[in-house]
């Protein structure tokens, strides 16, 4: 590959990523504004710096929170706060415990699997787990890097005092513990949580604002859809984490690494000087300062080093639908309205208790804290601005987010009344063929007679009264298929009448093994280069076995080859699947049967359905309908007095399904 072609790639990667990069700096930017207008101006208690951690964590996952987190304190300490720079481990903490909840499905909100909203009870609850996993757990995580920075790193050294380095003092004078050894750590930890919990729920109910109405259409993983997908399918976050590194990821990681040692470098020895002469005469301190400032940069090479050496295949997550789902359920709004007064309620209330306590202990209020030891005076009228400015911007991307579904919603109703008004000349006869029981054959027969009779006249008028794109569409997709819907239906009564009558021939494996040939050799013409179907032939002498079949056995194996090809091609949407699919016929142990297998790697079937398959009606793959053609599928077998199973495979890490069709089978 030549360098010019390399560059066009990477170009190409970047362009793909663009609204990735885009959400970045956004968080970035909302991370400034937190730090810049809400600590700098609430009196230097509210901390606000994870808010656009978090949001990132929710709508793109950790990697690309990691990313924001990183570059958060690169762009403090460059414009107004250079101390920022030692706080990194601190937000990529942050990023870890939200994307890794975000990611495996535990902050699940919307009710994708039905059209219903959710009620009052179930809000309630939704929004308690998020609150205590998001928020409380999160808090209690990320406050063991803040608790260590703040009273071990910078206790002696610090400058402009903050609320919670008072508090954590006050709340070791409490318990007489000195300010040196593990008791004081733990003290430290435990005081920090009473800073820290109250600000990561506002962080948290900030940041869920932002995700829900700037950015609804991606938070995708707050769905009931992506929880059992990832259950399912049995993914651990790591697979997940690491599968979202590509190119993109990748070069930032380098650039922004190499960029945070160099910045950590020129803090400390050309503007914070007097603070690291301070931290140098405690080893101990030196040796956690040294640890805190690591911890960022070991992650990142950890991440990339991972990636190089473990080949990982990309998630076959196809988040359209996902998206889909959220942007045609007419309750999604509702459910965010419910879920923000509820999580603003809860939030409140959980907050007003840490902040009592605080006071209570303190004696003190923040807010008379910092006026007491601090000289300038907080400019609140900042952060007034800073919340009219994030309204105003929901307010204005509401509008745009409601032109989009509707613009969505138009183009959906267009192409289902294209739909409708081919297949209106064909959804007569398809309801009355499947009103019918199988054992009416007679009757079936007469009536496939006359509805093919009635079929061609209709696939010849069908074309007349269209307008240009529906006669072009009649041009490019029905008329071509005509033929072969005729053939189709003719081929159907003569099946009936087999049915109908149960006639047997006697045929030889290698009159069948060439049949099942000739199906093969048609499914790959027509699925080339996407899926091909391998063929594993009997391995005994073909003319010295036979078998009592009719065509039957033919449809049965046309029909679980259809369902393999179906499931396949819902997973080539990721540029990286394989499908495989393969078609044996061997000998069964006894040599009393037949079996033909049909072995895919789409992903295998659910654990309830799988013992429902071939037995009873369950949902089909292909819409919410009962799906009856494994029902038909067993009938068929059955006449050949043969049966059918299933079961889940895996081979090489891939899983799939396994369908093991069984006749009787005669030595010559």
């Amino acid at each position: 590959m030549s360098i010019k072609n390399a560059f066009s790639d990477i170009y190409d990667s970047f362009y793909r990523k663009r609204f990735h990069i885009l959400i970045t700096c956004f968080a970035v930017l909302l991370n400034w504004a937190g730090h810049s207008f809400v600590y700098e101006n609430s009196y230097r208690f509210l901390t606000f710096d994870m808010v656009g951690t978090f949001v990132i964590a929710m709508t793109l996952g950790t990697v690309w929170a990691l990313i924001a987190a990183i570059a958060t304190p690169i762009v403090l300490a460059n414009i107004t706060s250079p101390h920022f720079i030692y706080l990194a481990v601190i937000n990529m903490t942050g990023a870890i415990v939200w994307g890794w909840l975000a990611e495996t499905g535990n902050l699940t909100i919307f009710n994708t699997k039905s059209k219903n909203k959710n009620s009052f009870k179930q809000t309630f609850f939704i929004v308690i787990k998020f609150v205590l996993f998001a928020a409380i757990a999160a808090g209690l995580i990320i406050a063991i890097p803040s608790s260590i920075i703040k009273n071990v790193i910078f206790h002696d050294a610090i400058f402009k005092q903050p609320y919670s380095i008072y508090f954590t003092e006050l709340f070791r004078n409490i318990f007489l513990i000195d300010n040196s050894g593990l008791l004081a750590i733990a003290a430290n930890y435990i005081a920090e949580t009473f800073i820290e919990i109250p600000n990561i729920i506002v962080t948290v109910f900030i940041g869920s604002v932002i995700s829900m109405t700037i950015l609804k259409y991606n938070t995708t993983m707050f769905t009931q859809h992506y929880q059992q997908k990832i259950k399912k399918n049995n993914i651990p976050w790591f697979k997940i984490c690491m599968a979202n590194i590509s190119v993109v990821e990748f070069i930032i990681f380098v650039i922004t690494g190499y960029i945070y040692i160099t910045t950590v470098k020129t803090v400390s020895t050309t503007i914070l000087t007097t603070i690291m002469t301070d931290i140098s005469i405690n080893s101990t301190q030196d040796f956690i300062f040294l640890e805190m400032i690591s911890f960022p940069l070991i992650i990142i090479i950890l991440l990339l080093f991972l990636r190089t050496i473990i080949p990982i295949k990309k998630n076959s997550f196809d988040f359209s639908y996902l998206q889909r789902n959220i942007l045609n359920k007419k309750e999604f709004d509702s459910d965010i309205v419910n879920f923000i007064l509820t999580l603003f309620l809860i939030s409140s209330i959980v907050v007003l208790i840490y902040i009592s306590i605080i006071i209570n202990l303190t004696g003190i209020t923040p807010i008379r804290y910092y006026q007491t030891n601090s000289v300038a005076p907080a400019n609140v009228s900042n952060f007034l601005w800073l919340i009219i400015l994030i309204v105003t911007f929901i307010l204005i991307d509401k509008h745009n987010n409601n032109m989009t579904r509707d613009i969505t919603l138009e183009n959906e109703l267009i192409k289902k009344q294209t739909i409708t008004e081919i297949s209106d000349s064909f959804d007569t006869q398809r309801q009355k063929l499947q009103a019918l029981e199988l054992n009416w054959s007679q009757d079936t027969v007469e009536l496939l007679r006359s509805s093919r009779h009635d079929l061609i006249n209709e696939l010849e008028k069908t074309k007349t009264g269209f307008n240009d794109l529906l006669s072009e569409v009649y041009e490019k997709i029905v008329k071509p298929y005509k033929d072969a819907i005729l053939e189709n239906q003719k081929n159907t009564r003569e099946h009936i009448e087999e049915l109908g009558t149960g006639r047997l021939s006697k045929n030889r494996v290698s009159y069948i093994q060439e049949q099942i040939e000739n199906q093969i050799e048609f499914y790959n013409l027509k699925l080339a280069p996407y899926i091909k179907i391998s063929f594993d032939k009997f391995n005994n002498d073909t003319d010295a076995f036979y078998c009592y079949t009719n065509r039957l056995i033919f449809i049965a194996i046309n029909n679980v080859l259809d369902n393999s090809i179906f499931a396949l091609q819902k997973l080539l949407l990721d540029d990286k699947f394989v499908a495989k699919l393969n078609v044996s016929l061997k000998l069964s142990q006894d040599s009393k049967n037949l079996i033909i297998s049909i072995t895919d790697n789409a992903g295998g079937v659910d654990e309830l359905k799988l013992q429902k398959l071939y037995k009873e009606q369950v949902e089909s793959s292909k819409g919410k309908r009962l799906g009856e053609g494994t029902i038909h599928t067993a009938y068929f077998v059955s006449v050949l007095n043969g049966k059918i199973t299933a079961a889940n495979v895996t081979n090489n890490d891939e899983k799939g399904l396994k369908t093991n069709i069984s006749i009787p089978v005669y030595k010559i």
